[in-house]
This record gives structure tokens, C-alpha cells and sequence, in this order.
């Protein structure tokens, strides 16, 4: 631009410059800072890259960090999902145990009552007073099995002379 105007028209630049060679050394510390400059914009440009590459390098890693973060995440899901799975399982067979459990309860209640009262109907026809607590179920039982085993012995016995008579 400086020297277009040196070679249209000098007068403009006149009152500034007295002699060629204060322009010529205007010049040449134009062109030295020119130069300067286009340095000082290309070590700037140079370090611009330079942070780009490290930011690019920078995402990258932690692209792969978010990746890896993600990979753990999801295999901390499933399990999270298999541990909630067997937990529905496991309650589920804690529920059925329990149930059964009630069941079995409830028939061993009930067979205690009829053995408590199939007792008591021996008790009567034995007109005997034991001395046998309520809760001893097995002794119930056995004297129950004794009373039963007596019967049967007498039923034998008349069914022997039940037929002994009848040959006669």
C-alpha cells in the first residue's frame, strides 16, 4: 500500500518524510514488523494447533474413559438385574417354603385333635383314668395302637369260637 502511494503520488507523504531515506527506513521497519508480525501469527497459529491436538487427544481419552465408564456401568446392570432376578426367585421359594410350612402346620394340628380325640373315645371305653398329658401325642398313639391291637385280638377270638360253634 506504501509503495503504490510513493509511485502515484509522493506529495501526500511529503510533510512527513523529508528525505528518500527516511521513507525508504520507514519502509524497511514497515516490512521488519510486516515480518514480525506474520511470525508472531504463525508461531500463534502453531500453538493453536498445537492445543487443538491436545484437546483432540484430550477427548479422545476421555471419550474412551466415558467408554469404559459405560462398559462398567452396564455390566453393573445386568447385575444389578441378574441380583434382582434371584432375589424374586429366592422370594418367591421362601414364599412356597413358608406356605408349605403352614400347610404342614395346619395337618399336624389336625392330626394331633383326632389323635386328642380318638383318645379320649379310648380313654372312655377303658373307663380307666391316665395320667397321659395332652400334648403327648405318642403316648396317645400308643395307647391308642394298644387299644386297637386288644380289639383285634378279641375279634380273632370270637370269630374262632364263632366257628367252633358252628362245627359243632
Amino acid at each position: 500500500a506504501l509503495e503504490s502511494q510513493l509511485y502515484s503520488d509522493p506529495r501526500p507523504l511529503a510533510p512527513q518524510f523529508e528525505e528518500i531515506h527516511e521513507v525508504i527506513a520507514r519502509y524497511k521497519t514497515l516490512v521488519s514488523m510486516h515480518h514480525d508480525l506474520m511470525q508472531s501469527a504463525q508461531e500463534g497459529q502453531e500453538k493453536i494447533e498445537r492445543a487443538k491436538a491436545r484437546l483432540a487427544r484430550y477427548m479422545e481419552e476421555k471419550d474412551d474413559e466415558i467408554l469404559q465408564h459405560n462398559n462398567e456401568l452396564a455390566r453393573l446392570q445386568m447385575r444389578f438385574d441378574r441380583a434382582r432376578s434371584d432375589v424374586i426367585f429366592w422370594e418367591s421359594r421362601w414364599a412356597h417354603i413358608q406356605n408349605t410350612a403352614a400347610k404342614k402346620t395346619l395337618l399336624l394340628g389336625t392330626i394331633k385333635m383326632a389323635t386328642l380325640n380318638l383318645f379320649q373315645i379310648v380313654s372312655k371305653q377303658l373307663k380307666e383314668t391316665t395320667q397321659v398329658s395332652l400334648e403327648d401325642t405318642h403316648k396317645q398313639l400308643d395307647m391308642i395302637q394298644q387299644f386297637i391291637q386288644d380289639l383285634s385280638d378279641i375279634w380273632t377270638e370270637v370269630k374262632k369260637k364263632e366257628q367252633q360253634q358252628v362245627r359243632v
